[in-house]
């Protein structure tokens, strides 16, 4: 890999990661932030508190907080953010009720936009869709599967135990119809195809994927073309069958039509025009098909330009929602009392 590739893909991390191996031998530090000051003088010392709360700070491989004292031997490793530390709030986009599309007493289905991590990050505490949905519901929250910090889009989260159960079987049995939506270099000369290009590691690069026949995991997209809106680029329909990390990115760039703004696999730019369009699922709990799209309002650009130009209707091929026979233990059964415990609650599905 050239050093101008990897500072390509180096710029994309919200933080830059230093690592020490402290023996024994070194000049006596009593504390992590004592060495870190000692290390890294180009920072604020009175910004440490601010950087410890916000984390990232490593002993052996255990987050450790301020006032923690330093054992030797020892490997400290510490992320420095590419941004102030107590301007995280404003670097991060927030939570608002209006990115909750639907919610009941067992699940949610909710907007994550582009730059947020969807699960806490080693490098960066609290800023993120997981943690940031558990303050706004006030319960704790499960990401049956993730969305890379690059993509925006619906994300289906889970609040009780019996529906992590549920949507970790959904998930794994392909249950859950996702509809993603990207806008790629080039038109296809095909319609449909299936990708199957087998995945694993890059080993150029630890956070990169490739293609890899030797020992590659199996993976699976069908793709859709949706046809051309602009000049030089199309619109493709991507259905996730198999979950591997950035699947759909790699795929589409293996096919020679690389996703739009995508820094890791092809045509960098200022956003990676790929979205999680659709969600639409069998409740096994209300008994029966739900389905969404997301709202306008929160439509990054291209993809508003794209669903204005073609219509709602047209911005996507579905398929109706399957009715799963599900066996529930008595515990899991629906609400005995019959109360219908939906919350159409603060956004719009419009």
């Amino acid at each position: 890999m050239t050093s101008q590739r990897e500072a390509q893909i180096e710029e994309t991390f919200f933080t830059k990661r230093w690592r020490w191996n402290i023996g024994h031998d070194e000049p006596h530090v009593s504390t992590v932030e004592g060495a870190l000051q000692q290390r890294l003088p180009h920072i604020d010392p009175t910004s440490w508190r601010t950087r410890f709360e916000l984390g990232g700070v490593y002993v052996n491989k255990a987050a450790v907080e301020l006032g923690a004292t330093l054992s030797t031997p020892c490997v400290l490793e510490y992320y420095e953010p590419r941004f102030p530390p107590e301007m995280a709030a404003q670097f991060f986009p927030s939570f608002s009720a209006s990115m909750v599309l639907y919610a009941d007493d067992d699940l949610a289905v909710i907007f994550k936009p582009a730059g947020l991590p969807s699960t806490p990050p080693r490098d960066i505490n609290n800023f993120n869709l997981q943690s940031l949905a558990a303050t706004f519901f006030g319960r704790s929250v499960h990401l049956p599967s993730r969305l890379d910090v690059a993509v925006s889009g619906l994300v289906l989260a889970s609040f009780s135990p019996r529906m992590h159960r549920y949507c970790q079987k959904a998930q794994s049995r392909g249950w859950i119809e996702k509809y993603y939506l990207a806008e790629v270099v080039g038109v296809p000369g095909w319609s449909a195809i299936d990708a199957m290009f087998p995945l694993g590691r890059d080993p150029e690069h630890p956070v990169l994927r490739a293609v890899r026949a030797d020992n590659g995991k199996a993976a699976h997209t069908r793709l859709r073309s949706m046809g051309s809106f602009r000049a030089g680029t199309a619109v493709l329909q991507a259905q996730p069958v198999t979950g591997r990390t950035h699947q759909i990115r790699i795929h589409c760039a293996e096919l020679s039509h690389p996703i739009i703004g995508d820094p890791y696999y092809g045509d960098p730019g200022p956003e990676v025009r790929l979205a999680s369009f659709a969600l639409q699922f069998f409740h096994p709990y209300l008994k029966e098909g739900l389905s969404f799209t997301v709202p306008k309002a929160l439509r990054p650009e291209w993809l508003a330009q794209y669903t204005d130009a073609v219509g709602e209707q047209n911005a996507i091929i579905s398929v109706p929602v399957t009715v799963q026979a599900v066996d529930l233990k008595p515990e899991e059964r629906p609400n005995p009392s019959g109360v219908d415990l939906r919350m159409q609650i603060r956004g719009k599905n419009n």
